[in-house]
């Protein structure tokens, strides 16, 4: 519509000079415009069917909830880079529902969208039958949290790390407290999760694995799931400690956890390294618990969840270039170098 308000003030602008000094006919002004207008309608209308044409569409898909501070980064991330790209973009979150994954990425099948993001921290297995149908459809495809069973990086970009390797991350850095305390023998360990999902076995089973090679004998208990609420969490992990008052280190294994168990132990008078904590994430009370003394996260650029899989659907969509599995980096993040972090939280990233 601009390109076509300018044709036809131009037009009329030089028409109306060539008219004033030559006594051209009005006709001949209003017919030149007629043709300016009809030309600019035209090249209009190719250039918002080719724009048509390229537009792109993407379907985020999320196992988990959108209150939950690491999927809300996610969320960021996702959302900066389709605008950046210009791809138009919608998002579903399934609480933790196997059945709303698979439902939610079937109907983005059912779309023909150009492309499916699945953060499947739930259950890689079942959602396999829906990836298999979206690749033979020739959508592009990318996962976070659990790869597929069976597609490799040239079929499935996977964007992540080894939630093994980095529950083992945490349980080096565990074990190195448990030493300096002379804890080193029946030590006993509780796990919360917000789900006995694969991430919070992969990570818990990373940790006790650290804590094998560093000599530690311990007791752990199974994965104590705590939900997906943070008041519930706290609820529940506050009744496990009530009940097993000589637990020597409780640990979290996701966003929810992680806050949760720290918040328990203020909440019950145990200071600073009193039960060993870990955790995963960032969350704002894990940042407090950490400047606070009470112990540490295995911490990742959740930004990059959404950002980095966006771009790799894009240039699978549109360049059919296999991108293959984008790393996503870790550290852990204690009272040494916490104030460092703060700023990449505040921004989102972390």
């Amino acid at each position: 519509m601009k390109k076509i308000l300018a044709s036809i003030i131009a037009v009329v602008f030089v028409f109306t000079l060539a008219f004033l000094g030559t006594s051209c006919k009005e006709e001949a002004v209003v017919e030149a415009v007629e043709e300016a207008v009809e030309e600019a309608v035209e090249e209009e209308a190719v250039e918002e069917e080719v724009v048509a044409e390229e537009a792109l569409t993407f379907t985020h898909v999320n196992a988990s909830d959108p209150a939950d501070p690491f999927i809300s980064k996610i969320s960021v991330g996702w959302n900066e880079a389709c605008n950046a790209l210009g791809v138009n973009s919608n998002e579903q979150f399934a609480y933790n529902d196997i059945a709303k994954i698979i439902d939610y990425t079937n109907a983005a099948i059912a779309a023909n969208v150009d492309g499916i993001y699945v953060f499947n921290s739930v259950d890689p297995d079942a959602l396999h039958p829906s990836i298999e149908a979206a690749v033979e459809k020739g959508i592009a495809v990318a996962l976070t949290s659990s790869r597929d069973p069976v597609y490799g990086p040239d079929k499935v970009t996977f964007c992540g790390f080894d939630l093994e390797e980095q529950g083992h991350t945490s349980g080096v850095w565990l074990a190195e407290q448990l030493k300096a305390s002379d804890m080193v023998s029946d030590v006993k360990i509780a796990i919360m999760a917000e789900a006995n999902a694969p991430y919070s076995q992969m990570r818990s089973a990373g940790i006790l694995k650290a804590l094998d090679e560093a000599g530690i004998t311990y007791t752990a208990s199974d994965i104590y799931e705590v939900g997906v609420d943070l008041g519930v969490a706290i609820d529940k992990i506050k009744s496990y400690m009530l009940a097993n008052p000589d637990t020597d280190a409780l640990l979290g294994m996701g966003s929810l956890s992680s806050p949760g168990a720290v918040m328990v132990l203020k909440e019950l008078g145990y200071g600073p390294g009193e039960v060993k904590w870990c955790g995963f994430d960032l969350a704002p009370e894990v940042v407090t618990g950490i400047q606070d003394g009470y112990g540490a996260s295995n911490v990742d650029e959740v930004f990059n969840y959404g950002f980095l899989p966006a771009m790799a659907l894009y240039l699978r969509a549109k360049y059919d270039f296999v991108v293959g599995d984008l790393p996503i980096a870790t550290v852990m993040v204690d009272p040494t170098n916490v104030e460092d972090f703060l700023y990449w939280v505040e921004q989102g990233i972390k």
